[in-house]
């Protein structure tokens, strides 16, 4: 990521949240200087490890860690399942403690 990249992570199963979160990347780069990383979270399953693809067919590349370490901000985009967030979503968050515990997120602005 360049210096000035957004990171815009979201989860999709039907497309909606998609179309919400490729807006905002446009909305991100509309600003000169301002670059947005298109990312979302692959579905989970028991089996999912085994057979999800390492990069989706269609949609953005799945998030890195690492993308939230080197993004400047981050908007956030998921549907809600009963008050929470979808499971692919909490599960990606669930599996960052490295990067709290690191402060990765510290000073970044955030949406959701």
């Amino acid at each position: 990521m360049s210096q000035a990249d957004i990171l815009v992570l979201y989860y999709s199963r039907y497309g909606a949240t998609r179309d919400l979160a490729r807006l905002i990347a446009e909305g991100i780069e509309s600003v000169p200087g301002a670059n947005a990383r298109l990312r979302t979270v692959p579905a989970i399953s028991t089996v999912c490890e085994a057979t999800e693809p390492a990069v989706p067919k269609d949609g953005a590349p799945y998030v890195e860690y690492a993308d939230l370490k080197e993004c400047i901000g981050l908007a956030l985009g998921s549907p809600t399942r009963f008050g929470n967030m979808a499971a692919p979503m909490k599960y990606f968050w669930d599996g960052s403690s490295s990067e709290w515990l690191n402060g990765a997120l510290i000073g970044k602005p955030a949406c959701v």
